[in-house]
């Protein structure tokens, strides 16, 4: 058996022309956002977001509207438009526009594929923001497409679900898609009185059974908590309707020791120190907890206690393991430190295998260091994405502290797996603690071990203590963050949305003030030696696979004036992807009250056809960064074709050029059993035309002219070729 890996369709194409930055605005007089964004297997790219009209989109661009089955609550919504834009493998030209009626929901807000990154296109899902009150469940809907803009253009919905949510799950949909079609979600609201739960979706869109989750719904309306599924004493699996994991203390067991045993015993906690308890609630309470009759004393053995007013815990974020189906879940728990009397937010992520038994959990700091010393960490924390490095076999963690203290988010060169490990920002500096700073950090995915870790703190206006130059000529002479004792800012990672390269680089979003950027971004802040002043700002990044350093670091804000500050603090990114090339980014240019655009443009290159130089109210921002540093040839998507017949049957397109008919002379003889198809394509992705292979031959429309891609594959093999009709 040989195996090819194919670059499936045009990928190179493009390089016959010079690669150069992509920044644009989109839309009209209305309020248009650019959500999230995707490259799909045939070189294309997919934009999703909404606008209050499409007018803005040519008119001859075929437009698509989403059909569906069932009511989705958008009673209080804006009258907006929901789309998915199907963009060419330059960028220029939008090919195709997928959206739903007016009105039906507040945007498309992710879209998801249940393929592991860089591999051939799978189903796609999407969610998408619902405006209604609490009774008829508004907050968001996960659906799946009934096709993938590959093998065809969508125009339904095969199923979808409604999902009640407030607060975290309402912003930030945390939600993600099994390779077998299953999608794991959290619904309901963080830190209230109400309710949330994690729940799974099964191929169908129902929830379905998680057979080692302990809370299980039973058909005649009742719940059973336990494990396996199948053990409840009602009538067994067939008695069950689905599972979940109430995010909840009061009455629940949840998250938290069931015998004396897993409570009492002490556990490594991934960097070098120790905690008690073997579930991550464990710490608030004084003694494990009979689910038959629950109880909730606290405080824990190191001086935690459930805040009294929240029962219900944050969960924030979950991605997926691709290849096994596992599951890891970011979360917190609102608490109160009683040896100071503070409030307090603790940070849990936590590992499930595909049936539910819980693989391990990370605190992301010590609870009883390394010295034997128990610990409070009074900074509140937060996890703010999660995403699966598949080339080192890590978890990639995105989390976020409110303030500092002695014990807070693990630094980068106190690595207990590896003592010579180091961050680009390995600590908190300075003297500034009501800030909110971020942090990256790496786990193993086999036990949830850290081995790399940064902070992502930029520069406060204004601080002293820089330190000395970055020795990377990269960093253009900023001062390297572990020199000096600068004061630093408040630094936010866009949430939920971090893509990981496929060698282990990190690329992300982010809003800083005095924000790092490298040599070779497009839009670089001024140094704060330089005397110029900085302004709040959008920023992309790509860090290296440990977090020595960013590769590339760019602003993508309004051009403000160095001496007053004005013109900036006026953009907003949501989504990214990392291609072969470089790396997009998408979101907004933000609007007053007035529906004026706020600030200044950002600096505008190498307009698409569809583009718009100059913010008009809220104005979709999409831009395209390319460079050295970011190239690599393994982010693209390859489609594997199993050769399982020998020899390989190739084929010849005569004549060539051609005019209105074209031949296909196989290199062996063709297989007759076998049924071939063929598939013809613009030098931009576009399926010109596509049908069965009859004698050979295939008849073109005379008004053809130029280079084209010919596909023929038949159920075990694929192949392309270029043509030129003249």
């Amino acid at each position: 058996m040989k195996k090819y890996l194919l670059l499936f369709i045009l990928f190179y194409t493009n390089q016959l022309h010079a690669q150069t930055n992509i920044v644009t605005y989109a839309g009209n007089t209305g309020k248009e956002t650019f959500y999230d964004v995707m490259e799909i297997s045939n070189g294309t790219f997919l934009v999703c977001g909404y606008a209050d009209n499409l007018n803005w989109i040519n008119p001859n661009i075929p437009k698509t509207q989403l059909s569906f089955t069932g009511s989705i609550p958008n009673a209080l919504g804006n009258n907006r438009f929901g789309f998915i834009l199907q963009l060419s493998s330059d960028m220029k030209n939008i090919l195709q526009v997928v959206h739903f009626a007016q009105g039906t929901v507040e945007d498309i807000r992710f879209m998801k594929s249940n393929s592991m990154p860089y591999k051939t296109t799978g189903d796609l899902y999407i969610s998408c923001n619902t405006a209604d009150s609490d009774p008829n469940n508004g907050g968001y809907i996960i659906a799946k497409l009934n096709n993938n803009f590959v093998n065809g253009i969508p125009n339904a919905l095969t199923w979808f679900n409604v999902v009640w949510a407030k607060s975290y799950a309402k912003s930030v949909h945390p939600w993600d898609v099994t390779s077998k079609g299953n999608v794991y979600y959290v619904s309901g609201e963080a830190h209230g009185y109400d309710w949330s739960a994690l729940y799974c979706l099964n191929h169908l869109g129902k929830r379905k059974i998680v057979s080692n989750w302990r809370t299980h719904w039973l058909k005649n309306g009742t719940e059973w908590k336990g494990t396996p599924a199948s053990a409840n004493p009602v009538g067994g699996i067939d008695s069950v309707n689905y599972s979940g994991i109430a995010l909840k203390s009061w009455g629940r067991c949840e998250l938290r020791s069931w015998t004396p045993v897993d409570f009492n015993t002490t556990y490594a906690d991934g960097n070098g120190g120790t905690r008690k308890g073997k579930w991550p609630a464990d710490f608030l309470f004084d003694s494990p907890c009979d689910p038959l009759n629950p109880t909730a004393n606290s405080p824990g053995y190191n001086g935690y206690s459930p805040e009294a007013c929240c029962p219900v815990w944050g969960a924030s974020s979950i991605c997926i393991d691709k290849r096994n189906d596992n599951v890891y879940l970011g979360m917190n728990f609102k608490s109160y430190y009683n040896p100071s009397n503070t409030p307090d937010f603790e940070p849990a992520v936590i590992a499930f295998d595909s049936t539910g038994n819980m693989l391990w959990w990370n605190r992301l700091y010590h609870e009883i260091t390394p010295i034997g010393d128990t610990v409070g960490s009074i900074p509140d924390q937060y996890v703010d994405a999660l995403a699966i490095d598949y080339a080192n076999n890590k978890l990639v963690v995105a989390a976020r502290a409110h303030g500092n203290n002695t014990e807070n988010l693990w630094e980068g060169n106190t690595i207990n797996a590896d003592p010579n490990a180091y961050g680009f920002q390995n600590r908190f500096t300075g003297s500034n603690g009501n800030i909110h700073e971020s942090w990256l950090g790496k786990l193993q995915l086999a036990d949830g071990v850290i081995t790399n870790a940064t902070y992502v703190a930029e520069l406060a206006e204004g601080t002293g203590g820089l330190g000395t130059a970055h020795p990377d000529p990269n960093l253009d002479g900023w001062p390297s963050p572990n020199t000096g004792w600068p004061d630093v800012n408040t630094t936010y990672i866009t949430k939920n949305n971090m893509k990981i390269s496929s060698n282990g680089d990190v690329c992300m979003l982010g809003v800083g003030r005095r924000t790092i950027t490298t040599k070779n971004a497009y839009q670089k802040m001024v140094k704060p030696f330089w005397g110029g002043k900085s302004c709040w700002n959008s920023f992309v990044r790509m860090y290296d696979s440990k977090f020595h350093v960013p590769k590339y670091s760019s602003l993508v804000v309004g051009q403000w004036d160095t001496l007053t500050q004005a013109g900036g603090s006026n953009t907003e990114l949501y989504g990214l992807y990392k291609t072969s090339k470089g790396i997009i980014a998408v979101g907004r240019h933000t609007a007053d009250s007035a529906n004026n655009a706020n600030g200044n443009a950002i600096p505008i290159t190498n307009l698409p056809n569809w583009g718009v130089a100059t913010p008009t109210n809220e104005s979709a921002i999409l831009v395209y960064y390319f460079d050295d540093s970011l190239r690599n040839v393994n982010d693209q998507i390859v489609t594997d074709i199993q050769q399982v017949k020998e020899p390989e049957i190739g084929f010849t397109i005569y004549p060539n050029p051609a005019k209105d008919m074209i031949y296909i002379a196989f290199d062996q003889q063709r297989n007759n059993h076998e049924t071939y198809y063929y598939h013809l394509y613009s030098t931009v992705g576009q399926k010109i035309m596509s049908g069965v292979l009859e004698n050979d031959r295939i008849s073109i429309n005379r008004s053809l002219k130029g280079i084209y891609y010919l596909e023929i594959h038949h159920s075990q093999q694929r192949f392309i070729r270029k043509i030129v009709f003249d």
